[in-house]
């Protein structure tokens, strides 16, 4: 991959995914060229590097209210990912851990549907938008609705009998489709919240607070199954989703950097 991956289009002969437009090279050009030399010398020159990069994406609210959103959507996916064989063992009936592994194997075939029609469903929801709706909100919007979803799907697993294996495989299911569509798609609101060059600043951000949550999920939900059980396991689950609704809620209208961009530039 390092050996045949570039770092940009440019690099291999292809035009800057954020090159100016000619209209805007030209009048830049043109008021270049009517400043004084002086004038333009003394110009500071914009920086790409990382850290300006990273300071232009600390600064946005929303960025920070995506990344907890993901630290507790985390907690949810690495709760169930390290649980799930112990709860069907000691509660579902499951014979032996290979038993409860192929049960859990759903989850990751419903992950797969569920990334995949997150971002049918979000881009749905964006070409139907509204001039003057935030588009970043409208994949927001979509993973608000993944987020109930998730606690059903929860809710649903825990009230499935022990003897109903083929319903638990479903439940299970479920909840992957319904865990990965918004991992998938917080990533991508994230990248389009902040200009070109500071997307990997922004996806930086957003993986770490995410396996934070991913920790969280380790020795503090062991704690909270064994001073409350099962019961106390789902509320903990639960919570995160109720939590993670709480932080989407405030970035429901959000915009694209392009869209504020444009907005400045109409000001």
């Amino acid at each position: 991959v390092l050996a045949a991956v570039r770092d940009k289009p440019a690099d291999l002969g292809y035009p800057s995914v954020d090159a100016p437009a000619p209209a805007a090279t030209a009048a830049a050009a043109k008021q270049g060229a009517a400043q004084p030399q002086q004038q333009q010398e003394e110009k500071p020159k914009a920086s790409s590097g990382m850290m300006e990069a990273l300071k232009s994406v600390m600064k946005l609210p929303a960025v920070w209210a995506l990344a907890f959103t993901y630290f507790f959507i985390y907690v949810v996916r690495a709760g169930v990912t390290n649980w799930m064989v112990f709860y069907l063992m000691a509660e579902k009936g499951a014979a032996d851990a290979g038993t409860a592994a192929l049960t859990v194997s759903g989850m990751e075939l419903g992950g797969l549907a569920g990334s995949t029609v997150a971002g049918l469903l979000s881009d749905r929801a964006i070409r139907s938008a509204k001039d003057g709706s935030g588009l970043v909100g409208k994949r927001i919007q979509v993973v608000m609705g993944y987020t109930v979803a998730m606690a059903g799907a929860l809710l649903a697993l825990q009230a499935v009998p022990a003897e109903a294996k083929v319903l638990q495989w479903i439940a299970i299911a479920a909840l992957g489709f319904n865990i990965y569509g918004p991992q998938m798609l917080i990533g991508l609101s994230g990248a389009e919240l902040v200009s070109p060059k500071a997307v990997g600043a922004s996806q930086g951000i957003l993986g770490w607070i995410a396996y934070l949550g991913a920790a969280n999920a380790g020795i503090p939900i062991a704690h909270v199954v064994q001073s409350h059980g099962w019961a106390g396991f789902f509320t903990a689950m639960l919570g995160a989703c109720g939590v993670a609704l709480l932080l989407l809620a405030t970035v429901a209208n959000a915009q694209s950097y392009g869209q504020r961009q444009a907005k400045a530039a109409a000001a």
